[in-house]
Parts: C-alpha cells; sequence; structure tokens
C-alpha cells in the first residue's frame, strides 16, 4: 500500500475535485466509505437538475473546528492522503477500504483519545487512477473537535508506517522496497503519463529506465557502459564537477526527438535510485574512472548477425539460463552473494525485455520494472561481493545484445525461448527473496513473477519482431509471433 500525502487550505475545493471528473475522466461513482461520523449523514447528495453533487454541507462539517480554533488554526490544515494499491493487487470493497481508512487514521492519532480530542475526516472513494490502481483519499482538517490546532510532526514517514502495518493486518501485498531502506524509484510525473497516453506509448522515463538498467547488463566497467547506451541509441550527457572540468560527477539520458523537437533529459538519479552514477560506481571500485572527454568519445558498433547467427545465440541462451535457474537454489537465503545476484538478474530480464519488446510495452517489461525493486539495494550499501552466478548472467546478457531482436516470426519463436526461461528465472528469484524474508523486496519479485503470468498461461505469447528502434529511439511498431506454445513444465513452475 503507498501513502501519498498532500496539504491545503480549502476544504471545499478539494471535495470538488474528489467528487468531479478528474484529470483523466477516472473519477466514476465517487462516495464515501468511512469518515468521523456515519456515512449516510456525512454523505453529500448528487443534484436531479444537472448531476452534480451539493458539497456545501460536507465542507462546513469539516470546516466547523478550524473555525473554532480561529487565529490558532494551521494554515495549511486540509491533509489529503491517498492510499492506493498496485494494480497487481487487484480491487478491494468498500466495506474493506471503510475498515482500512478507520485503522489508518487512528494509526495516525488523528482520532484523538482519553486526553485530546479528535479530527474530523472522511475516506472518499472513487473509479481505478489513470494507472489502474484502486484507492481511497482520505480528508482530514487539522483541528480537534474542541477547536485546538492539530499540529504534525514527521507525518509523512508516520503514514508509511501505519501502511506497512496495515498491509500485515489485512493480508496486503508489500509492493514498495523503499520502504524497507532500498533505494527510491521516482513516480511518473502527471504530465508524463498523460503525453504517454496521449502518444499510445511507454513514457519517455520508463523507456530510458530500462535501457539504462539492460546496458549495465554485463557491461565490465564504465565506459562500456556508456558505450553501450549509445550503442541503444540514447543521447548521453557527462554532469562535469564545477572546479575540474574533466571530472565525471553525474550524467543524464534522453530519448532521440522525433523531427525538430528537443529531447527530454533525465538524470539517472530520476530514473530510479540505484542507477544514479554514485550507486552505478560501487559495482566497478577498482576501475579507473573515464573522464569527461572520454564519456563523449565512447561509442559502440552494433553488431551484424546473420539470422541463423542468431537464433543459435537465442539457444544457447535458453539453455544457459535454464541451468542458472537451476544453481540459483545453491546461493542460501542471507548469502553475501544475494545483492549481486538480485541485481544481475533485474539487469538480465531488462535485457530480455529490450530484445523482445522493444516498444516498452509488454508483460516481460512489467515484470523487469518490478523486478529491479525487488532487487533494490540498500542507499548506503557497499559494493556487492563477486558473484560465479552473477557472472554468468552477465555473459548471457552479452549474448543477448549481440544478437538484439527478432526480425521476423520464425526469429521471434526463438526468442521465445529465452522469454520462457527468463520467466523461470524470475519464479526462482521470487522463492529465494521470499526465504530471505524480506517481506517488501518479496512482494516486489512476486510481482514480476506475475506480470509473466498470463504469457505464459496463453499459450501464444507475443515476442515483438522488428528494428530495434527508430531515429527517436522509439521502437518500430511489432507483430506478435504466432503459434507458439509455452513448455507446460514452466507454467506449472510459474504458478507455484
Amino acid at each position: 500500500m503507498i501513502p501519498k500525502v498532500t496539504y491545503g487550505a480549502r476544504v471545499r475545493g478539494l471535495l470538488e475535485y474528489l467528487w468531479g471528473p478528474g484529470k483523466a475522466e477516472e473519477h466514476v461513482n465517487p462516495h464515501l466509505v468511512a469518515g468521523y461520523d456515519d456515512v449516510v449523514l456525512l454523505a453529500p447528495q448528487q443534484r436531479e437538475h444537472d448531476g452534480g453533487w451539493s458539497l456545501e454541507q460536507l465542507a462546513a462539517r469539516l470546516d466547523a473546528p478550524q473555525i473554532a480554533a480561529g487565529e490558532r488554526g494551521v494554515k495549511q490544515y486540509v491533509w489529503q492522503c491517498s492510499l492506493s494499491l498496485p494494480a497487481q493487487e487487484g480491487q478491494l470493497d468498500d466495506d474493506t477500504w471503510g475498515r482500512i481508512a478507520g485503522r489508518f487514521v487512528a494509526g495516525m492519532g488523528f482520532t484523538g483519545g482519553a486526553e485530546r480530542a479528535g479530527c474530523r475526516w472522511v475516506a472518499v472513494r472513487h473509479g481505478l487512477s489513470a494507472k489502474g490502481n484502486d484507492h481511497v483519499h482520505l480528508v482530514v482538517t487539522l483541528a480537534t473537535e474542541d477547536g485546538a490546532p492539530a499540529w504534525l510532526r514527521q507525518d509523512k514517514r508516520r503514514s508509511q508506517q501505519v501502511a506497512d502495518l496495515i498491509e500485515d493486518e489485512f493480508g496486503l501485498g508489500k509492493w514498495t522496497p523503499g520502504r524497507a531502506g532500498a533505494t527510491r524509484r521516482p513516480e511518473l510525473t502527471r504530465p508524463e503519463v498523460d503525453r504517454a497516453r496521449r502518444g499510445e506509448q511507454a513514457p519517455d522515463r520508463e523507456l530510458l529506465r530500462r535501457q539504462v538498467r539492460a546496458a549495465l547488463a554485463g557491461a565490465d566497467n564504465e565506459a562500456e557502459w556508456v558505450a553501450r547506451m549509445k550503442g541503444a541509441g540514447l543521447l548521453v550527457a557527462a554532469r562535469t564537477a564545477a572546479k575540474d572540468r574533466d571530472q565525471v560527477v553525474g550524467y543524464a539520458v534522453a530519448l532521440r526527438p522525433s523531427g525538430a523537437g528537443e529531447p527530454r533529459w533525465y538524470a539517472g538519479r530520476s530514473l530510479d535510485g540505484d542507477l544514479s552514477l554514485t550507486q552505478i560506481r560501487k559495482r566497478w571500485p577498482d576501475t579507473e574512472r573515464p573522464s569527461a572527454g572520454q564519456w563523449k568519445a565512447a561509442d559502440s558498433a552494433e553488431s551484424r548477425l546473420r539470422g541463423e547467427d542468431r537464433m543459435a545465440v537465442w539457444r544457447s541462451s535458453a539453455i544457459a539460463l535454464e541451468a542458472i535457474s537451476a544453481r540459483l537454489a545453491s546461493v542460501a537465503p542471507g548469502s553475501p552473494q544475494w545483492p549481486t545476484v538480485a541485481r544481475a538478474s533485474a539487469e538480465l530480464l531488462a535485457r530480455v525485455a529490450a530484445a523482445a519488446e522493444p516498444s516498452g510495452q509488454g508483460p516481460v517489461t512489467r515484470a523487469a520494472n518490478s523486478l529491479a525493486r525487488a532487487a533494490a539495494p540498500p542507499r548506503r550499501a557497499p559494493a556487492s561481493p563477486a558473484s560465479t552466478v552473477a557472472a554468468e548472467l552477465g555473459r548471457v546478457a552479452d549474448a543477448l545484445l549481440v544478437a538484439g531482436h527478432a526480425r521476423d516470426g520464425g526469429e521471434a519463436a526463438v526468442l521465445l525461448a529465452v522469454v520462457v526461461q527468463a520467466a523461470r528465472l524470475v519464479v526462482a528469484l521470487a522463492e529465494l527473496r521470499a526465504a530471505e524474508q524480506q517481506a517488501h523486496a518479496a512482494g516486489a519479485a512476486a510481482a514480476a513473477a506475475a506480470h509473466l503470468m498470463p504469457l505464459l498461461r496463453g499459450g501464444v505469447p507475443q515476442v515483438e519482431q522488428g528494428q530495434p528502434a527508430s531515429e527517436t529511439g522509439r521502437a518500430e511498431p511489432a507483430t506478435p509471433a504466432r503459434g507458439v506454445r509455452v513448455d507446460p513444465v514452466v507454467e506449472r513452475e510459474a504458478q507455484r
């Protein structure tokens, strides 16, 4: 469960938004599921003549304690928190959301106690978010029933802690490794989501995140990683130190714009916490760091394999992945090798997604995004020790980089074998993460496996064909491979 806290100074304005159409027309059937009083008494009435809602009375009820507080009141007195479930969690009913809302406001201390009056609050539910998440909005006025201001301290941190407890109490999945101290992934902004929806394509930030991570798969040093990003068609810019223009201290990447458009640049840390240059450099602690000039000069020649050679690479890669999945059992829970293996697995899946779904849309891509969160390292983690399993995954990723993308249906069918074996690897990792009793990371790994379930069960998975990308950095239109059956052993294993 993901809490997101915001503040405001107009109850009526917030209610009008919550009972309005929403920014993407996603607000369907807005209604109360819980509140400080009986929801039947609090619920606003819908007007017959225009279909709108009469929100005056509810706004007045919520505002009353703040008015009583007068000049003592908190200026930003409207506390709003959305509690959101990832799409893979599914949807809850109104009764469950009502109980969750009541538990949450009590855990935050808004309901008061023997020595302190409580605040007024309501929980509003409407349709799924633009990203497909079931959620509820909590609206609290920061003044108690007796007119005293309610001052908050570290309420955002507290909201995370209460959400963790609610996940346990209600049997919800733990999908957010960042809450367990791992590096965080910045959320997409509303303009990014709207732009992607208009263009019917994945957001730039998600495409770049996958490409940068895929470029890391199997790279032996920083210069090689930079060359691979450029080889994938990305624009790459180094950020240098103020006092030494040849010392690289950060980087940014962008997709090539179409026509005369300007590129949209993203710093590495804005893609994902573990893709900042500081975190990336931890994997090569003993190698020389390239200068700004070397970053600029880095280049990667595209490999030109014949069709039969590409298919031979994919066949051998599928066999190698099957053997590696079996070897994962030898990595015991708590082993110091685990962070290295998890990271290499996430990067390998990013490479598989780049090969199978160059458009950045599809179950393998979604699984790669989730698995990256399962492998997210602690923010202050030292360099991970070497691992033979991780090294083998890196070699497979190298081979997939050379092979590139499927050009026709026959090649797509062979590449599918790699996708299926990658799915096996994801299932094995999810089980290993669960055995480590790291709930949030295990939840993210399980989410990665869940994304692959429709692909494995359907019997006709899709592997995109065509050139890797156009001049804009976007994939060309894809055609699904047909008539390919999934190994039933893989399917049974994935369903465990």
